[in-house]
């Protein structure tokens, strides 16, 4: 879209889906949009502006709440957008990932399946979910922001994803001298995708992984991390995770859990954090993982 376009008022709730109270409450709460005028002094909405607009409809479509989303530039927003829990940011398809897109787009999952079977059939864990699933959910973003799907698509993308990582995982068997790892999002944090892949590629590296999801609530994750006599707490915040609760969160379960027991901390949303807490590891990357888990001692 060219930043040079402007709309008018009249046209933005048929180009954006948002109508001129809802934007009115929006810029009374979070500045945006900001009131801006066209060459003839008119009130209109910047080709930029309404590009936010396009991508934040699609945010809150996938579930994220507007305090999450509006007011972000283009560039936060497309990062948003990308997020998977790692830092994949640039998006070249091969062959293999174009073909698995156009089996979504046309629902067909068998042949989605075969391939993506094919694709771990050459890849360990760590390649797969970097080089395959990655790029994929970046994809499927694309055609998402293209039209060339619907919402439904990268659902049942993701719905297939997560049913494949789940069956692998059951395959894999723990090797002994490796810690056990309770895999948890924090309070308010919903994307399981990423923590699913963290725990695919621990589990096929040896360790003994425990999935305890979302929505739990600090206190009984301490007591399900000592139930479980796990080794670890890891947990995962993602782009979408308001900034200012991210340390506090992490500070606070620090002081909850025993010392003995380790918390490593990934996602796109710790890279806000300038100074890494005592007694916390930071991840940015998978590999680090691994070398992290190969390298383990127990306190």
């Amino acid at each position: 879209m060219q930043s040079s376009t402007y709309f008018l008022p009249s046209e933005i709730e048929r180009e954006t889906g948002f109508g001129k109270e809802q934007l009115r409450k929006w810029r009374q709460r979070f500045g945006f949009p900001p009131k801006e005028s066209n060459v003839d002094g008119k009130i209109a909405y910047s080709g930029q502006t309404v590009e936010q607009l396009h991508l934040i409809r699609r945010l809150l479509e996938a579930g994220f709440r507007p305090a999450q989303v509006v007011g972000k530039t283009v560039l936060e927003l497309e990062k948003l957008k990308l997020e998977l829990g790692l830092n994949a940011l640039v998006y070249a398809p091969d062959e293999s990932i174009v073909s698995l897109i156009e089996y979504i787009k046309l629902n067909d999952l068998k042949g989605f399946l075969s391939l993506l079977i094919k694709k771990r059939g050459k890849q360990i864990m760590l390649d797969f979910v970097q080089n395959t699933i990655a790029p994929l959910m970046i994809g499927i973003g694309e055609a998402w922001r293209r039209d060339e799907i619907d919402i439904h698509h990268e659902h049942l993308c993701s719905a297939h994803i997560e049913r494949y990582l789940h069956a692998e995982i059951l395959r894999l068997r723990p090797r002994e001298g490796l810690p056990v790892i309770l895999l948890a999002l924090p309070p308010g944090e919903h994307h399981l995708l990423g923590l699913l892949m963290a725990e695919a590629v621990l589990a096929e590296e040896g360790a003994t992984t425990i999935n305890i999801g979302s929505g739990i609530p600090l206190n009984n994750l301490k007591l399900a991390a000592i139930t479980c006599k796990a080794d670890v707490v890891a947990l995962s915040f993602s782009f979408a995770h308001p900034s200012k609760d991210i340390l506090p969160t992490i500070l606070h379960f620090r002081r909850l859990l025993p010392p003995e027991i380790q918390i490593w901390v990934g996602g796109a949303g710790i890279s806000v954090i300038r100074k890494k807490p005592k007694g916390v590891d930071f991840f940015y990357d998978f590999k680090d993982v691994v070398f992290a888990l190969n390298n383990f001692s127990f306190q």
